[in-house]
């Protein structure tokens, strides 16, 4: 074989090992990033229901605080 052809044969393989390796990125790159996504979301539903329950301890400590207040 001809120091061409060889090189012809490395540059396609090199090629073709290069797209695979690209391809396989991606689909980390995705499952990864749907992941992320799913837990920055379900962190952000968290916040909001513990922002809630910190607004409604508020106000039930104000009540008590009041209600011992009239006594």
């Amino acid at each position: 074989m001809g120091k061409h052809i060889k090189k012809r044969i490395k540059n396609k393989h090199q090629h073709h090992e290069d797209m695979l390796r690209h391809k396989i990125e991606e689909e980390i790159h995705a499952k990864y990033n749907k992941r992320i996504n799913y837990l920055v979301g379900a962190n952000n539903e968290l916040m909001r229901d513990l922002i809630e329950l910190e607004k409604k301890y508020v106000i039930d400590q104000t009540l008590i605080k009041e209600g011992f207040e009239n006594f």
